[in-house]
This record gives structure tokens, sequence and C-alpha cells, in this order.
């Protein structure tokens, strides 16, 4: 059965949270000043590292964009805005 999940991300350029194999994720943002995405998930496949990569408005790229997926825009209760991206497998 699938559940939609979230996971905690840092505030780091690139992550490898482990969500469960044929994930899907859904969306970025905050709650209670934490970062997390939200995936469809079956809480029963096994988990599998991915990718997930975090720029800040005006800073560098450190990462090959055209390999990630964008997921969404982030705009914090500390007036930090970040964009999150997903490796494509």
């Amino acid at each position: 059965m699938k559940k939609i999940f979230k996971y905690e991300l840092e505030v780091t350029d690139i992550q490898h949270p482990k969500l469960p194999l044929g994930y899907e994720i859904l969306s970025a943002g905050e709650q209670n000043g934490k970062l997390f995405i939200w995936a469809l998930v079956n809480s029963k496949n096994t988990p599998i590292n991915t990718t997930i990569a975090i720029v800040g408005t005006g800073n560098p790229i450190m990462f090959n964009i055209d390999d990630f997926t964008f997921i969404n825009t982030i705009q914090c209760a500390n007036g930090l805005v970040l964009h999150v991206f997903h490796f494509i497998d």
C-alpha cells in the first residue's frame, strides 16, 4: 500500500536520503523551521539512496544541473530562499 511520508533534509548542497524503491517525490517545503521532502512511497520496499541538491538564491550551482529535476522553491521563515532538485536516476 502506498502512503505519503516526509523525509527531513539538511541545509547542504548535496545529500543522500534513503527512500523506499519506487518512490515519487511530490514536494519540498519548510515545517517548524526544518526542511522536508514529501514522497509517495511503498514503505515495504527496500530503502535506497537518492540524491537531493539544494541551492540558495544567488549561490553558485556546484553540480551538473542537467542531471537533476526541479522539485520546489522553499521560502524559509528565516528569509532564505532555497531551490530543491532531485537527481535523475
